[in-house]
């Protein structure tokens, strides 16, 4: 074979390895067993014809160190850990936005085969992408966006899934009474997002439910018991509480069983972690929107192998790809459809 043929085959390979990249990712979206929606944009670009190297290294740079980027970055290894020729490492974000910038040029020097990320700041961390997208390095978003479009993004469903959260919730109130929200702080989209679904689901299935506090409690649980019992003190007759994360959703919980109103209380939380999911066996936690946070590390992980060993550059996208996780409501009456393996 000549060498014009040999760059001709490996070209229309790549494109191949291009075009079905996250089409393997949406197919396995729309077969999971859980409820809920996939959605996919394609990508649409051009390969490089040079050979991808021989020793690629991918990172997971974190906002900080939690159980849900935890359970991404399981995930993430899980299919990693397969291929003899990548090397893997999550890095600590702390929490702030230059430490990530930092962290990301490290990575962009290094050559770097792809960067998993969830920003801090998506608007602070937009100029690192768009460097790494000059470097031919693909950027990988989970859950919170980014306002520089980049390779693809894999996200929880915030919005509806809080949208059924406010459904259910209702229905277990008898569609009136009271409501608290124990939120995050605000400029996080993720935030608006689980609160926006959460409030335009209560408009559509029951709108005699009125929302009665909204107030930030940090993504904390300890912060959330302080919270509540403020609230609490000025509104002892509020029949539900929506943590916008299970960690305050558990607060709640704590703090309903050291008054004794437990079983006055709704309380929802939002992710799925395992702590929540035995807190609604025991009959405490009401419920909690639930998603497969090892699987979202997996998809994450597919695309990026095989845009990196496809030797696809992050230069040829003019598209960003996007997962929305399937995800059920977990309470008393589904958890149990949740196997031990996929709980976090």
């Amino acid at each position: 074979m000549s060498d014009k043929s040999k760059v001709l085959r490996n070209r229309g390979r790549r494109r191949f390895l291009q075009g079905t990249a996250l089409g393997t990712v949406a197919l396995a979206a729309g077969t999971a067993s859980t409820a809920g929606a996939g959605v996919l944009s394609s990508f649409v670009g051009k390969t490089y014809a040079a050979e991808p190297p021989k020793k690629l290294k991918m990172a997971f740079v974190q906002f900080l160190p939690h159980t849900v980027p935890a359970a991404w970055s399981k995930g993430i290894e899980s299919v990693l850990r397969s291929q003899d020729n990548i090397a893997y490492e999550l890095l600590d974000g702390q929490s702030k936005v230059e430490v990530q910038i930092s962290l990301m040029d490290t990575l962009i020097n290094e050559g770097v085969a792809a960067i998993f990320l969830q920003p801090v700041d998506s608007v602070a961390v937009a100029p690192s992408i768009a460097k790494a997208k000059r470097a031919g390095i693909p950027v990988i978003t989970l859950n919170i966006d980014a306002a520089e479009k980049h390779a693809a993004h894999v996200e929880m469903s915030h919005f509806l899934g809080a949208k059924d959260i406010a459904k259910e919730m209702g229905a277990r109130m008898g569609g009136k009474g009271k409501v608290a929200i124990l939120n995050a702080p605000p400029g996080i989209v993720i935030r608006d997002m689980r609160t926006n679904g959460f409030m335009q689901g209560l408009k559509d299935y029951h709108p005699g439910i009125k929302v009665i506090a909204d107030q930030a409690a940090d993504w904390s649980r300890k912060k959330a018991q302080d919270v509540l019992s403020t609230i609490l003190a000025a509104n002892p007759d509020i029949a539900g509480v929506y943590g916008v994360n299970d960690s305050m959703a558990l607060g709640a919980v704590d703090v309903a069983k050291q008054k004794g109103i437990l079983d006055k209380l709704v309380i929802f939380g939002n992710d799925g972690e395992k702590d929540a999911l035995e807190s609604i066996e025991k009959g405490e936690l009401t419920g909690t929107q639930y998603t497969d946070v090892y699987q979202q590390g997996r998809f994450a992980a597919v695309a990026a192998t095989v845009l990196a060993t496809g030797g696809v550059s992050a230069r040829s996208f003019t598209s960003q790809g996007r997962v929305l996780m399937p995800y059920i409501i977990a309470t008393k009456e589904t958890v149990g459809q949740i196997r031990p393996d996929q709980r976090w």
